[in-house]
């Protein structure tokens, strides 16, 4: 079992693109390579809970989503209190659309995970809260996918310390270059005083225009200053966008000879051999 924090304190990277194709394609991996598989999970630690409304139906389709945003005694009260009823609190998304293994969340409340850091303050040991939390249900789920708001605050923090991986979406910019120093501050931050054993799988390039020449002179620029680290990148395509609002993973929603599946498909197959080596 592998816990993997996607991160980025910029939004607006693709960060939660990302983590709800990657969740949706090692799913995929899963059910056709095992003869026992077993589901992924992907956690929405993110207060805008859009990785939970694109897994479960997409923005617009209200009626599949809202139930599982609204919940009463749901997972961010179940974090708090240390631990849940793990069957009641977790459901089938809807993706893979095109596969009969779904993709877990939780059951969530949109007004309680906007009031989460605060609360979780407050709490002792509160930075190794969500470690404890996942320990009873890790062994069920292949993968554990955690979509982080786009903050360096408590919960990602709380997130790099439950997880032996990270992968960090970018859009290749400037601004953005500047920032993955702080990135990487944080991550090593977390690795000395909580999670030594905490790995880097890579730099996910996203929303990349190949056509602007700064987006490749940025590219290169972070392989240069963080030497192995890259992955393939993702363009800016519109079927990316478009599987997103249609609440469906990349995969499900173009064939596999189109270009973002196979983009998408690069970044999943590079995540597991790295997991894997």
């Amino acid at each position: 079992m592998a816990i993997i924090s996607v991160l980025n304190h910029k939004g607006g990277v693709g960060k939660t693109t990302v983590s709800v194709n990657l969740a949706a394609g090692l799913s995929i991996h899963e059910e056709r390579k095992h003869k026992d598989p077993k589901p992924v999970l992907l956690m929405d630690l993110d207060d805008q809970l859009n990785a939970t409304m694109i897994a479960c139906g997409g923005p617009h389709d209200s009626s599949s989503y809202m139930p599982l945003i609204t919940v009463e005694n749901s997972f961010p009260e179940a974090l708090l209190d240390g631990f849940g009823d793990y069957d009641n609190l977790i459901v089938e998304s809807k993706i893979p659309r095109d596969s009969e293994m779904k993709v877990h969340v939780f059951k969530t409340n949109h007004e309680m995970m906007i009031e989460l850091p605060f609360l979780l303050h407050n709490l002792p040991q509160s930075e190794t809260q969500l470690a404890r939390f996942l320990e009873p249900i890790s062994d069920y789920y292949s993968h554990i996918i955690i979509d982080n708001p786009p903050s360096l605050n408590i919960i990602p923090v709380t997130s790099l310390i439950a997880s032996q991986y990270t992968l960090v979406p970018i859009e290749p910019d400037p601004l953005s270059i500047i920032g993955l120093s702080s990135i990487f501050a944080a991550i090593n931050r977390v690795k000395r005083d909580f999670n030594p054993d905490l790995q880097v799988i890579g730099v996910v390039p996203s929303r990349v225009r190949v056509a602007r020449k700064r987006y490749m002179e940025a590219i290169e620029e972070i392989n240069q200053g963080y030497p192995n680290l890259i992955l393939p990148y993702i363009k800016d395509l519109v079927e990316v966008e478009d599987a997103n609002m249609s609440g469906s993973d990349i995969f499900s929603y173009t064939t596999p000879q189109s270009q973002p599946y196979r983009q998408f498909l690069k970044v999943v197959r590079s995540v597991i051999e790295r997991i894997d080596n």
